[in-house]
Formats: structure tokens, C-alpha cells, sequence
């Protein structure tokens, strides 16, 4: 169980996510066994949300609305809160721009060519950088969350083969190589 092992050595321990003043608003469901146990299921669940909510647009609750998710969903709970941390203050600038892009894409508009930081500015061309960036970000996030979904989920079951085949081979050493 290595994967497990270095798996729960970068998730938050449940008594750590009690304390989180964040999440005291959850109470006594974080009593619940469930939402700390680590399955394929519940990892590719907490991977998922963790991601979408990550990517979506920065607002400061991000933790909260992971473990909002985790919790109906039946996901792990401190991985779900791990990962939304994939859109931190250092990941941000590239989030927001790489957004802002895929939005233009979709909604077919020109890139702002100008950038000038004065109220009139942005009163004039605040449709032209919201619109692209919120639905950039939708889109974005969604997909990114989809891919990591079915990207755990595929690693978790080769990581399992990988097992099962080397316990086969331990058991009958002569068996056919594949």
C-alpha cells in the first residue's frame, strides 16, 4: 500500500480539518468515518471537486464549497480540500489568464489588445474580460475535473493490476511472464 501511504501523508488528518476554522460550520458531520476512508471511488470523487472548484473564479470559498461537495457526494473529505488548493495565490495569474483565453475561444471575441488601469477603462471593457473569463473558467474547470476524475480512477485500477500481478507472480513463479 505504498500509493495509500504517500497518499495520506499530503492530505489533512480529520482532527486537523475539525479544527479548521474554515470548516467549523460542518460540525458534527466531520464525525462521520466515512469521509476520511480512502477508496477509488471517494479518491476520484475528491479529485474531481477538488479541481473543479479549484479552478473556478477566485473566491474565498473555495474550502468550504469542496467540503460542502465532498460531504454530498461521499468523497474524501481532506483529499477534496487538499486539492482545491491547486488554484492558490502563486497559480492563480496562470488560471485567470489561461480562463480568460479558452472564454475568448468559446465566445469568439477579440483579444484586448490595451490594458489601462483607470476606472473609465474598465467600466467600458468590463463585459469584454468577465464574460470569456466566467465561462473560460466554467468550461476550464469542468474539463480539467473530468480529466483528473478518469485520470485517479485509471491510475488507481493500474495500481491495483500492478499489485494483484506481482502477488500472482510471488505465488507461481513459473507462470508466463506477460
Amino acid at each position: 500500500m505504498k500509493l495509500l501511504d504517500k497518499l495520506k501523508s499530503y492530505i489533512p488528518t480529520p482532527e486537523t480539518l475539525k479544527q479548521s476554522k474554515s470548516l467549523s460550520f460542518l460540525g458534527d458531520v466531520l464525525d462521520d468515518p466515512n469521509l476520511f476512508h480512502l477508496n477509488r471511488r471517494s479518491v476520484s470523487l475528491a479529485i474531481f471537486w477538488g479541481v473543479f472548484i479549484g479552478l473556478l473564479p477566485p473566491i474565498p470559498l473555495h474550502t468550504p464549497a469542496a467540503a460542502v461537495a465532498a460531504i454530498l457526494t461521499r468523497a474524501n473529505l481532506p483529499l477534496c480540500v487538499a486539492v482545491v488548493w491547486i488554484g492558490n495565490p502563486i497559480t492563480a495569474p496562470i488560471i485567470i489568464y489561461v480562463s480568460y483565453y479558452i472564454g475568448r475561444l468559446l465566445l469568439q471575441v477579440e483579444p484586448i489588445t490595451r490594458l489601462d488601469f483607470t476606472w473609465d477603462w474598465l467600466k467600458g471593457h468590463f463585459g469584454l474580460i468577465w464574460k470569456p473569463y466566467f465561462v473560460g473558467s466554467i468550461f476550464g474547470a469542468f474539463i480539467s475535473g473530468l480529466v483528473s476524475f478518469f485520470a485517479s480512477n485509471f491510475l488507481w485500477r493500474l495500481n491495483v493490476k500492478r499489485k494483484w500481478l506481482r502477488r500472482q507472480r510471488k505465488r507461481n513463479p513459473l507462470a508466463k511472464q506477460k
